[in-house]
């Protein structure tokens, strides 16, 4: 049986450990904040990209059955725009608030009435729902 040397001396191995504590000895805070805020840009970045690139995916073949004005899509958008229009936008809305938030402030943490408590990704998810519920519930009171 063959052991490693460390092994053999009686030691105990060694394990590769990386703090993130600022307060770390030989640790750079103001190298981990810039990182942090780095990230933090790349992701806002990120999800204003994706959220862009989906609304054109959607929007691209509505607007041109728009401009060919195909009778199917004249009648469903006379009958149904709040559906069809309104509410994809509420999302998209919903969706841009929060991130803008997160990106803003960095942690979404929530809690109602000392009871429920909201941390990490939950965060984030629950105020999309909600935002996205209360303007929903305004676009059908107003439409």
């Amino acid at each position: 049986m063959s052991q490693t040397p460390s092994a053999r001396q009686g030691e105990v191995p060694q394990q590769n450990h990386v703090s993130t504590s600022p307060h770390a000895p030989g640790v750079n805070s103001v190298a981990l904040e810039k990182h942090a805020t780095r990230r933090r840009n790349m992701i806002f970045v990120l999800s204003v990209a994706f959220a862009a690139t989906a609304a054109i995916a959607v929007l691209v073949p509505i607007l041109k059955a728009l401009w060919n004005q195909d009778s199917w899509i004249m009648e469903l958008m006379e009958g149904h725009f709040a559906a069809v229009i309104g509410l994809p936008s509420i999302a998209l809305l919903a969706f841009i608030l929060v991130v803008l938030l997160e990106a803003r402030f960095d942690k979404i943490e929530m809690e109602f009435f000392g009871v429920v408590r909201f941390k990490g990704a939950s965060g984030p998810i629950i105020l999309w729902g909600f935002l996205f519920l209360l303007m929903a519930t305004a676009l059908r009171f107003l439409w």
